[in-house]
């Protein structure tokens, strides 16, 4: 027996030994922090680039509409309401959008903007469901980068023909024509002009749907050019359903090389809006044996390489619509073209035709519009928060501070990142303060009713200083010539398309806007100065004229060897950063007199310095984040620097090397936890950039362009181009997470909450029918009401609840079932600032979960309780009163005890 216990004992050690050498399995950080999401805002009522449409024949309320990095939406209803299908998926840019003509639960995705301008995202490949979109599959085509078109044999479903763009900014082998017969598991490639050609469109037949044309096209873009046509291009025929192709060169086409190139077939008719020097519409009556050039448009011909789409009615071959930065229609068969008023802005650039040419659905840089009446009359939807933004600025107004954004082709915005109408942010909330494509929005350092704002598209920095008490608004631009369509190396200074905007700081601050110099202003922009030399390379090889061969296209976004970012820091009122286009680092620590080169060794020149931030604790501290996509180099960038850049280190740590970086930040209550904004959503890193981890959370997958932290509520805001602005509130428990995760109950300080009054929704009921705004309309979620409580579990714990007491030790109210979470990691609640309602009867349906409401709170401190798997943890609560409100505490006093008196008689 005593043998026998040896033995057991010895192998017991030994199995022990065994496990404790294996590797310890440690729980990603991201786990710990899931119970957190993001509120999105908007605003849905500016639009934002549609980039793919579909409907079906099958069911006339049924539509899609691709955003141009903002995922796919559905609508039910004949596009009244709409709501997201795609945001789950790792990509958001759409390119193409197809329902199968014979099962309308079967959809087909295709990623990546197809329309090349300077800030198109690409995709992953294909995305296919077959249950109406509530779940995809990725169905190859990995590397496609964008694609155009899809097109669906109407018989058979499994046979698909995919047109791909391609890569932008690169050279890609996964370019032209792809086949599937099996629903995607294979694709074969049918049609390849080269690593530089994609397609731009393609046509079937609608009476003989085994004939094909496609579009092809010969494109690339650089930071300081585009081409737009080439003789790897022009219009190709299958006969065989896609398998074979065949370069058309029938009579009547252009002989000359040509660009991007729009296809459309009705009845015998088929039309081709092509980028040429010969002209834009061409026309075939023949099934394209031979070809007529169409008489001129004034609506037609302009930005071929960015529009070029024409589209035909089903049920009248003699009538088409051209998109273009207006949108036209002919009813003559290309004769001639009137101007349709669809209200909804500018550029347009995809429909879709009902087969009755009833129903049409057509997508613009400002959203989508549709028409059920064949383009008769028209309406826009306002609940698709496709915004496209390019920078976020906020104000130090508690708690309901300013959000401004500029967007891309609509304006610059402004609203309350939360109202108090008991509904959310509503597209009513948003208000316009500056026009053009919005860019930059900063909040005066010394008064914070006036806003900063730049525009593009004239290549002198368009400034613009708004005041909120009057609405007034002034130009402020050092440079008021208006200058655009011209060679960058012909302007006196050169202004990037996102020109920069900062201030330095002190008592007496001063204005900062970037060119290829930096101009400082000290009186709000009625004066300036040049305070730099040129910062740049100033490569004047890359300021020449942009497009070509086929047509020039000089919006000055290809303007070249600019400044980007500009960056000042409170610790030194004398530090001035700069980041250029072309990949410089700039200093001067003596206001602007001296400038140094103190560029980071590793970073390749003519990248993109497209964001950087400074240091809260040590003045010599700085980050700079480069982006080289635009170079086809889609590597994350970023340095840091704690000596005023004169040594630098890499700290992309494990960031996907395909995941490029737009802006970083360092959070300002803890410097070892960064975050940063790439093309696919936020990253944050615990330790100084050496690992880096998820915080998407509830996002989809856009770009992020810019990041803010509003400093009072401790909030993260989020400027997204492709899905608006995303909020996530209250960072405490992220800036502690390094400490909480060693324990197994931690309750994060609560920041002080407010007693907002709330005034009541819209139509004074929110018991309305339909709820308190009509179903179409966007609402942007406000942020939690009352106070937020943050705790940190070790362990799941089913049991745990929440007490608040007040000064007296007196309980006000308790949090517990569903008003709780007891999962691993941060745990988030949030309390209403009301003491607990009446008792519920024990046979009530409200059984053992939170009462109802009691009387409202006093301001004043409380004390939180959590308790948790057997043990408790405390902290205080201040509870403000609504900053609006000038009552007496013997006034808050009075309204409690009445309140808390009726409560107590029910």
């Amino acid at each position: 027996m005593k043998t026998t216990l040896c033995t057991v004992c010895c192998a017991l050690f030994v199995a022990w030994l065994l496990l404790s050498s294996q590797p310890a399995i440690t729980q990603p950080l991201s786990s710990l922090y899931s119970n957190l999401r993001y509120r999105a805002i908007g605003p849905a009522i500016s639009g934002g680039r549609v980039t793919a449409v579909a409907g079906t024949d099958l069911d006339a309320q049924l539509y899609y509409a691709g955003g141009a990095d903002g995922g796919v939406f559905k609508s039910h209803d004949g596009g009244i309401t709409w709501f997201s299908v795609f945001d789950r998926q790792p990509v958001a840019a759409i390119g193409a959008l197809a329902i199968d003509p014979r099962n309308p639960n079967i959809v087909w995705a295709g990623t990546g903007e197809a329309n090349p301008r300077n800030e198109a995202a690409s995709g992953d490949g294909m995305w296919y469901s077959s249950d109406g979109a509530k779940t995809w599959r990725h169905v190859g085509l990995d590397e496609a980068g964008a694609i155009s078109i899809i097109s669906i044999d109407p018989r058979a479903s499994t046979t698909v023909v995919a047109g791909v763009l391609g890569r932008e900014f690169a050279d890609s082998a996964v370019r032209g024509v792809y086949l599937t017969t099996d629903n995607g598991q294979h694709w074969s490639r049918r049609l390849y002009l080269g690593p530089s050609s994609g397609v731009s469109d393609i046509v079937r037949l609608p009476n003989k749907p085994s004939t094909l044309f496609a579009g092809l096209w010969q494109f690339r873009r650089t930071p300081w050019t585009m081409t737009s046509g080439g003789p790897a291009g022009g219009i190709y025929r299958s006969d065989d359903g896609g398998k074979s192709w065949k370069h058309v060169t029938a009579p009547g086409l252009p002989t000359h090389i040509t660009g991007r190139i729009g296809l459309a077939a009705s009845g015998n008719m088929l039309y081709a809006r092509i980028q040429s020097t010969e002209g834009f519409v061409w026309r075939s009556t023949d099934q394209g044996a031979t070809w007529k050039r169409m008489p001129p448009s004034r609506y037609i011909g302009g930005r071929g390489f960015y529009f070029s789409r024409i589209f035909a009615d089903p049920s009248n071959e003699q009538r088409v619509i051209n998109l273009e930065g207006v949108a036209s229609i002919s009813s003559n068969g290309a004769q001639s073209f009137s101007q349709t008023s669809l209200h909804a802005g500018y550029d347009f650039h995809i429909a879709w035709w009902s087969r009755d040419g009833k129903r049409i659905i057509v997508g613009s840089d400002e959203g989508l519009v549709i028409s059920h009446d064949g383009a008769e009359h028209w309406f826009q939807p306002y609940d698709l928060p496709f915004s496209q933004i390019y920078h976020v600025g906020v104000d130090q107004v508690s708690p309901y501070y300013h959000v401004c954004i500029g967007l891309q082709d609509n304006d610059s915005w402004c609203a309350p990142q939360s109202v108090p109408n008991q509904i959310g942010v509503l597209n009513r909330d948003w208000v316009t303060v500056a026009p053009g494509d919005g860019m930059w929005s900063v909040f005066d350092p010394l008064d914070q009713n006036l806003l900063w704002s730049t525009e593009t598209g004239t290549s002198s920095g368009q400034l613009f200083l708004t005041d909120f008490r009057t609405g007034q608004q002034a130009a402020i631009s050092p440079i008021p010539r208006i200058t655009f369509g011209e060679a960058a190396n012909t302007y006196d200074y050169r202004f990037n398309w996102d020109s920069p905007i900062a201030f330095t700081t002190g008592p007496r601050p001063r204005a900062l806007l970037g060119g290829n110099v930096v101009f400082a202003s000290t009186d709000r922009g009625q004066t300036w100065q040049v305070i730099s030399p040129d910062l740049t390379r100033n490569d004047r090889t890359k300021q020449g004229a942009s497009g070509g061969p086929v047509q020039r296209d000089m919006s000055d976004a290809e303007v070249y060897d600019t400044i980007m970012y500009l960056a000042t820091t409170p610790l030194d009122s004398a530090v001035i950063w700069a980041g250029t286009d072309d990949g410089l680092v700039q200093l001067s620590r003596d206001n602007g007199a001296t400038w140094h080169n103190v560029t980071p060794q590793g970073l390749p020149a003519w990248t993109r310095v497209m964001g950087m931030d400074v240091g809260h604790r040590n003045a010599g501290t700085v980050y700079a984040v480069a982006d080289g996509h635009m170079s086809g180099d889609e590597r994350p960038y970023i340095f840091a620097s704690d000596d005023f850049g004169g040594h630098w280190r890499s700290i992309a740590g494990d960031l996907p090397a395909n995941l490029f970086v737009r802006s970083i930040r360092e959070d300002p209550k803890n410097n070892d936890v960064l975050y940063a904004g790439t093309q696919r959503g936020v990253w944050i890193s615990f330790d100084s950039g050496n690992h880096w981890n998820d915080l998407r959370l509830n996002m989809p997958a856009t770009a992020v362009y810019d990041l803010e932290i509003q400093p009072d509520q401790n909030d993260l805001v989020v400027g997204t181009h492709g899905r608006g602005v995303w909020i996530l509130d209250d960072l405490t428990p992220l800036q502690q997470l390094g400490v909480a995760r060693e324990r197994p109950l931690v309750l994060f300080a609560p920041r002080p909450a407010y007693r907002m009054f709330a005034t009541p929704p819209i139509n004074n009921s929110i018991y309305a029918p339909g709820g308190p705004v009509a179903e179409n309309l966007f609402v942007g979620e406000n942020a939690p009401n009352g106070a937020i409580i943050n705790y940190f579990l070790g362990q799941p714990s089913a049991s745990t609840n929440i007490e608040i007491t007040d000064a007296t030790g007196r309980v006000v109210r308790h949090l517990k079932g569903k008003a709780v979470t007891g999962s691993a990691g941060i745990n988030r609640a949030s309390w209403n600032l009301t003491e607990d309602g009446p008792v519920s009867w024990n046979a009530s349906i409200n059984k053992d979960i939170e009462p109802a409401d009691g009387a409202e709170v006093l301001p004043g401190t409380y004390n939180v309780v959590v308790h948790a798997a057997g043990r408790d943890e405390r902290g205080s609560l201040l509870v403000k009163q609504d900053p609006r409100d000038n009552s007496s505490l013997a006034t808050y006093q009075q309204r409690h005890d009445a309140l808390a008196q009726l409560t107590s008689e029910l």
